[in-house]
């Protein structure tokens, strides 16, 4: 198998489980089909030679399986997770800083990292929106196709779903 072959397998499958992650109407299942996506995105990136996405597309993966595990927690346990994956991701940043795109990754990642610890329905959807505009930078820089569409898919699919929830006002943790 080429390797451009890799990178476009890897990518739509990761765009394919993004988008119906953020269509899911469970809180819990959608952070962790975010995460299994985290982790193949992480391998495209790394693919594509994009390093700072590589790795935080693997805090990301870490950091939205621990928001899945602490969404019923405490607030002290989500204010841990939270503190800790926010230092991480500054970390990442700072020891794979590519110039000006890393701050628009490490500016969605943050604000990602904010949003899966702290918000739900609508407002959880709404951010997810402002980051994949964020990562669409990046997306574009590397030249990948599937990245591009994913975060252009996953921005209309978080509009449908804040769209939907706040028409329903519903949504399930569990």
């Amino acid at each position: 198998m080429s390797n451009e072959f890799l990178i476009h397998l890897t990518g739509t499958c990761a765009l394919v489980l993004n988008v119906l992650a953020i269509l899911r109407t469970c809180e819990r299942r959608l952070r962790i089909q975010s995460g299994v996506a985290g982790l193949v995105w992480a391998l495209n990136n790394l693919l594509l030679g994009a390093h700072s996405a590589a790795a935080l597309s693997l805090v990301s993966a870490g950091r939205t399986a621990s928001s899945a595990a602490t969404l019923q927690g405490n607030a002290a346990q989500r204010r841990q997770a939270f503190a800790a994956f926010a230092a991480l991701t500054l970390l990442v940043c700072a020891l794979t800083w590519q110039g000006w795109l890393s701050a628009f990754l490490m500016t969605a990642s943050l604000l990602s990292t904010y949003s899966m610890f702290y918000l739900r329905g609508p407002a959880l959807r709404w951010m997810m929106l402002l980051v994949s505009m964020l990562w669409m930078f990046n997306a574009w820089t590397y030249g990948s196709w599937e990245q591009v569409a994913a975060n252009a898919a996953s921005a209309v699919a978080a509009l449908y779903a804040a769209w939907r929830a706040c028409r329903a006002g519903r949504l399930s943790i569990a």
